[in-house]
């Protein structure tokens, strides 16, 4: 028998616990109003009261949904250190079946095998003793009531706000990163997001962004720690573009177009649906960092094949043709630290120019992807109005959303060559490897270096460097 509490006379430790769903600190004063009235009620009972347990903006209905104060509560009733439960109404502590089982098994397993005073469950409209079959029953009668009154509110709520959302209404608790609380577009984030949609076209990862974002300070909508994955899903998200969603779903409307939000977007389809095939992953096929600067664009001169760093000491490095085995010809090799110096100096002397500004040309494809866009939504209407069988109808509908996918494709390749990275010289020590090699990238093709006139001398030679520039057209 525990040794704490034993005594028949011993006040019970009860603990006041308080959940509301779908809140922000702003309404937590709902918390607040539960615990006035279970404070009163644990007094007049004579018990001790416990620390409170709250569960702010904590849903008991979803499964998924991890409790925090209620895990802390069970946890502590199973080790001792309380002897029940108080709440406002049961459908605060239980709106699950599995939870109230659990909840059960512990109490019956406290008092019949441990031997502890009776657990207690109390209501302001009621006690129930969960130890006894009838009140078992009944506790599981009123969850499953409870249960079910969920269930209606959750498909009621979700019928409205679907119909919104097809009227271009979006509501959320959490709005996007670069959205106010209402919706519309928060300023300073929005440039943010900006800068992070030139460096995804430029070649940075995600992660490095976030890296970045960390550096500033920058944190979720939420004000949580950003993770090259939270970039990823606020740049891949349709509403960056000013189209609805509802539950991850791009909705549509009856002419076949996607459905504009009412309160806009950061920018336009073309370029969103360009950022998404840049940050399209495949499995397996991840690209990983380089840990030097001009890994990704060497190439040797005798097999042409990629050329990779190899590390000498700590503080020195090779760039070396691959082996035998790997592809390459393993006969080339040259200076890293001194060949970075070299390319680095060809970089800041182009940045330092003057560029004219290039003109924009339009999509030559836009005409005919309109044109597929509203085939397809008039060959819809045919449909519904019964003008078309389906048998004619869908399959013409899909050879002409073949073609609109390689036009959206083409459409998203002029937009990512459209977007360049630019900077000035004299910030090239601070922006970082990949954003260095992401300029690289613009001005060189590639890098071919050729082989030593005389390997043993150990004398860099600059003239092995062979860079071949990029066309200011691509």
């Amino acid at each position: 028998m525990s040794e704490i509490n034993s005594a028949p006379n011993s006040p019970l430790r009860v603990c006041p616990y308080a959940r509301i769903s779908d809140t922000d600190e702003e309404r937590a004063p709902g918390i607040d109003r539960q615990l006035r009235t279970v404070h009163p009620l644990i007094a007049s009972r004579g018990a001790v009261q416990t620390r409170d347990y709250t569960d702010n903006d904590k849903s008991a209905y979803k499964p998924e949904v991890f409790r925090d104060d209620f895990e802390a509560w069970l946890q502590d009733f199973i080790d001792d250190k309380n002897d029940g439960i108080a709440a406002w109404d049961l459908d605060r502590v239980f709106r699950q079946n599995t939870d109230l089982e659990r909840v059960i098994k512990a109490y019956c397993d406290a008092h019949f095998k441990q031997k502890r005073s009776k657990p207690v469950l109390w209501l302001p409209s009621m006690t129930l003793d969960l130890t006894d079959p009838d009140g078992q029953t009944i506790a599981r009668m009123l969850v499953a009531v409870a249960n079910q009154s969920s269930a209606k509110t959750v498909k009621r709520v979700t019928d409205f706000y679907r119909d919104e959302a097809l009227k271009g209404n979006i509501f959320s608790n959490y709005p996007a990163f670069y959205r106010n609380k209402d919706g519309s577009i928060n300023a300073e984030k929005a440039v943010i997001t900006f800068k992070a949609i030139e460096d995804v076209f430029a070649g940075v990862r995600p992660t490095a962004i976030a890296d970045e974002w960390r550096t500033k300070g920058i944190t979720t909508a939420r004000g949580g720690r950003v993770s090259g994955e939270t970039v990823r899903r606020i740049l891949i998200d349709p509403g960056i573009a000013g189209l609805a969603v509802y539950r991850k779903e791009l909705l549509i409307g009856t002419d076949g177009e996607p459905i504009k939000r009412r309160d806009g977007g950061l920018t336009d389809e073309a370029t969103w649906r360009a950022v998404c095939k840049e940050l399209e992953t495949k499995p397996g096929r991840r690209r990983k960092p380089t840990r030097a600067l001009l890994s990704k664009f060497l190439r040797c001169g005798l097999c042409g094949s990629r050329m990779v760093r190899t590390r000498k000491t700590d503080t020195f490095f090779m760039y070396a043709c691959q082996s035998v085995d790997a592809g390459g010809c393993a006969r080339v090799a040259i200076s890293g630290p001194k060949l970075d110096k070299q390319i680095t100096a060809l970089v800041l002397a182009y940045l330092n120019q003057p560029i004219d500004a290039a003109e924009e040309k339009p999509f030559e494809g836009q005409a005919r992807l309109d044109e597929v866009t509203a085939k397809i939504a008039e060959l819809m209407t045919a449909y519904r109005t019964g003008a078309m069988s389906g048998s004619i109808v869908f399959p013409s509908i899909k050879e002409l959303e073949d073609e609109q996918k390689v036009l959206q494709g083409q459409a998203a390749k002029h937009v990512r060559m459209k977007r360049k990275v630019t900077t000035a010289a004299d910030e090239w020590d601070d922006i970082g490897l990949e954003r260095q090699q992401a300029i690289i990238g613009e001005v060189f093709e590639v890098i071919v270096i050729m082989p030593a006139s005389n390997p043993k001398s150990g004398v860099y030679e600059a003239e092995r460097a062979k860079p071949v520039w990029r066309s200011p057209e691509k």
